[in-house]
This record gives structure tokens, sequence and C-alpha cells, in this order.
């Protein structure tokens, strides 16, 4: 007879996930800038103001224009400045952080600004911090699930100082126009939407509630959220392309910023929205997939053809965006010449491209909407894709930094090319795996990328047909920066609310 020992128990470590580390280093980044938007906030009340400030202004510009040490100007700088633009100045130096075409216009005309409209701005900011802070909780999964009743009153609290921060915005922005917005027409324009649209998301987010819609609830619910990210997101982008670029303006490297932070936003609050969902029950019954109405067919159709004839106009001519009219109208010649450059002498790499995109665009189209277990298809659309994409890559790096000249530079390039690289990549990654919910989401997004190119031509168009861009600022880029950064956020905004009813999203249940 033998005897066996038997080990004693061993305690299990529970083992922290990614997806709860990624969101704890997102929580710090937006409670240090909680603090920072308060400090500011305070530093604004009627109560604080010292008209000795303007001169101070006056003097650390002048000084930040001359790329002094921060340290030669850092007692005058603490006094007049608050304290996010004195770190912003530490990591990217002087030049960038104070000197002209950057923050210290907004600053000296808010301390200018009447009584009443520095406490609307204050207010602005400090409730700001303060839905930054209650969206930790409110999408924690693990918070959600547990303490329902603090969730609910965590989110009337939330609601409440959404509305007053967003109407504390509107009044703002009525009251400075567009003359007093930092970076002028571009940026005003920017403010709007963000602030109405995270209203109507708002109300939409209490209306499915209210009906027992859990998914469009969370979806718009962080909608929201990721509206208010941007200003987070817009200050750190400064800080480390600041640090990248710190021989350029903070207005020059902002027209590259106005392009990347509400993807950045929609992308975060895209992964804040996968994680949630990914801890909601598996349905027992597969989802059954409903046919698209025949008007959104249509009308898709007609879409498709118009993007294929945009691009293949734009790149088999070999002229890209510059041969437009609505182009040459709406932005600078300067900006249309750089990106000729692109394509001078290289007539088959361009014409490529255009085949490349086209190609993208039919095959995805044709999965998205007749066929989606097309073999020929799918395998045409992860090749011209990421090609396509790659070639975007290369050519924002060409183009390079942004500059007032080429304004964005090569972000909207960069921008849309790594995401419809990415998004085709990770569609084929699904793939791989059998996960045919996961694929259909996401090339969701890797399809709406592919017709970026043909977007910025029409954001141009639009800007033709309104006409409203002044011309001070068209003359500026702002009509560029603003069809560019259409061209980019619509694909990401139409993969955001897709997400909200796709196939992986029903098929689990969100409560």
């Amino acid at each position: 007879m033998t005897i066996q020992s038997i080990d004693p128990p061993r305690e299990r470590t529970a083992r922290v996930s990614k997806p709860v580390i990624l969101w704890a280093v997102l929580c710090v980044a937006l409670a240090f800038y909680s603090f920072l938007v308060w400090e500011a906030g305070f530093k604004l009340l009627p109560q604080n103001y010292d008209p000795s400030h303007q001169q101070l202004f006056d003097e650390v510009e002048a000084a930040g224009n001359q790329g002094v040490p921060y340290s030669e100007i850092a007692e005058k700088a603490q006094e007049a400045y608050p304290l996010w633009n004195n770190l912003t100045a530490m990591v990217t130096g002087t030049y960038f952080g104070f000197g002209s075409n950057g923050n210290s216009d907004p600053v000296r005309y808010y301390d200018s600004m009447a009584p009443v409209e520095k406490s609307a701005l204050s207010l602005h900011m400090v409730l700001g911090g303060a839905v930054l802070i209650l969206g930790m909780f409110q999408f924690t999964p693990s918070f959600r699930k547990k303490h329902r009743k603090a969730h609910r009153a965590i989110g009337g609290a939330y609601i409440l100082a959404l509305f007053a921060m967003c109407f504390a915005a509107i009044y703002h922005m009525v009251h400075t126009g567009i003359e007093n917005t930092y970076q002028g027409f571009a940026f005003h324009i920017q403010l709007w939407f963000l602030a109405l649209s995270t209203i109507i998301a708002q109300v939409l987010a209490i209306v499915f509630i209210k009906k027992r819609n859990f998914p469009l609830h969370l979806g718009f619910q962080i909608y929201t959220f990721a509206a208010f990210l941007n200003a987070p997101i817009q200050r750190y982008d400064w800080a480390v392309l600041g640090w990248v670029y710190p021989h350029l303006t903070q207005g020059e490297v902002n027209n590259l910023v106005n392009i990347l932070t509400f993807w950045q936003c929609l992308l975060i609050g895209y992964a804040l929205f996968a994680w949630n969902r990914s801890t909601a029950p598996v349905r027992p019954k597969p989802v059954e997939v409903a046919p698209h109405p025949v008007g959104l067919q249509v009308f898709l159709g007609l879409a498709t053809v118009a993007a294929v004839l945009t691009v293949l106009a734009s790149y088999l001519t070999g002229t890209g965006l510059s041969g437009w009219t609505v182009a040459q109208d709406v932005a600078p010649a300067t900006t249309l010449a750089a990106e000729a450059a692109l394509y001078a002498g290289r007539y088959v790499q361009t014409a490529g491209f255009g085949i490349l995109i086209a190609a993208a665009i039919v095959s995805g189209m044709w999965l998205m909407m007749r066929d989606g277990t097309s073999t020929l298809a799918r395998n045409i659309f992860y090749v011209s894709a990421v090609l396509a994409g790659l070639q975007q890559i290369a050519w924002g790096e060409q183009l390079g930094e942004p500059s007032m000249a080429v304004t964005s530079g090569g972000g909207f390039y960069i921008v849309s090319g790594l995401s419809l690289t990415a998004f085709a990549l990770l569609a084929l990654y699904f793939q791989s795996r059998g996960r045919e919910n996961l694929w259909h989401e996401v090339m969701i997004f890797a399809v709406n990328f592919a017709f970026a190119p043909a977007l910025i031509v029409w954001g141009h168009g639009l800007w033709y047909l309104l006409d409203v861009v002044p011309t001070y600022y068209a003359d500026r880029g702002h009509g560029y920066v603003l069809a560019a950064g259409a061209a980019i956020l619509t694909p990401t905004f139409n993969g955001f609310i897709g997400m909200m009813t796709s196939r992986e999203t029903q098929s689990r249940v969100i409560s």
C-alpha cells in the first residue's frame, strides 16, 4: 500500500486583466487633468482678477517667442498662467508653451472677460473635471453591476453636470464669437459640434434607458464621455506633439491635433463599450441577421458609385485633391501644392493607389451589403485596404510635420492610412479566430475608412457650397482642416454608432 502525499492548497492570486490596467492608467490621467482644470477654473474666477496679469502675459509671450529657458520666466508665468500652461511649457519649451500663435491669446482674453462670462467659463471647467471623475465610476463594469443604486445616483449627478456644463459652454461661445475663440473659425465650429452632439446624445441616452434599451443607452452615454475626453486628450496631445516639434508654434501643431482628437476619443469610447459589453453574458440563441432596408441599399449603392468615381478622378489623373475646383477655392494654394508634390513624377504609384482604394470600397461594400461570406471579396479587400493604407502612411510621412503652409501636414494621410490598415488587419484576425460577429463590427470601421480619400473631397465641396469660411481663415487652412477632420471623424463616427446595434452587441445580454 502506497501513500501519496497531498499538496497543501495554494492560494490563487487574482490576476488583473489588461483592460483594467489600461482603464486605471486612463483614470489616473483623467484625474490629474481634472485637478488641473479645477485649478484653472479657480484662477479664472472674477474675485481672483489681477490687472497686472495683462502685462505679465505680454512679457511671458515675448520671452516665449525668444525661446528662453522656462526657469527664467517661471515666477511670472506661474503668477499669470494656469498650472497646465506652465506644465506644458516645462515639457515642450517656452516657444511652444507661451509663444505667439498659441495659448497666450486665449488666456489673455479670458482674463479680460466680464465677470459673468468668467463665472460661466469657470463653471464649465469645474463641471468638466467633475463629469470625468463621475464617468470613471459609471463606466467601470464591476461598479456598474455590483452597485446599481450608486450607479443611478451618480448617473443623475452626471446628467445634471453634463447639461449645466454644455449650456455654460454655449453661453461662452455665443459671447466669445469666432474672433476670440482659440484658433478661430475651425475650432469654433468644432466646439459647437461637440456641445450640440453631446446634448443630443445625452437626450437619446435618457430616452433609451426609459425604453429599457440598455445597449443604446450605454452607447450614447459613452459617447458623451468620449466627447468630454476631447479636452484632456487635446492637452496631452499638445504636450506630446509640442515635445516632438518644439520649434513649431502651438497653433501649427493644433492644426494636426484638430484632426486627431475626436478620432482618438471615439476609439477610446469604442474600446470602453467593448469592454463593458464583454462582461455581459452571451445569449443562448444566435443572432438573426435582418436584411438591409431597400432605401438604405439604394443610398449606399449610390454612395459607393460616387466614392469610386471620386477617387478614380482624383488619382488616375495624377492630381489628387488639387485637381478639384472646390478644393482650390477652400484650401490654401500652399497646402494643395504640398500635396501635389507627392504625386509629381509618380503616376503609376498614384494611379495604383486610386485603383486599390476603389477595389477596397467595392469589395468592402459587397461584403457589407450583399455577400459577407465571399472569400474572394474578403481577400480583395484585405490586400487592397492594407496596401492603400500603407501608401497613405508613406505619403503622410513625406508631407511631414504641420505648419502654416501645409496646415495639418501629413496628419490626414497618416490617420486615414493607419486606421484603414489596422481595422483591415483586425478583421482578418477575427476571421482567423472564427469571430464572425466581431469581424463584421470592425469591418464597418474598415470599409468606412476606405471612403476617406473621397470624403475629404466631398468635405471641401460642402464648405464650397456653404461658402461660410471667412477668407482670412480659409487662407490659413481652416477649410482644409475641417474637411480633413470630417473625413476622419465620419468613418469613426459611423463605426461607433454601428457598434451599438452590431451583431456582437445583439449577441450579449447587456444590462
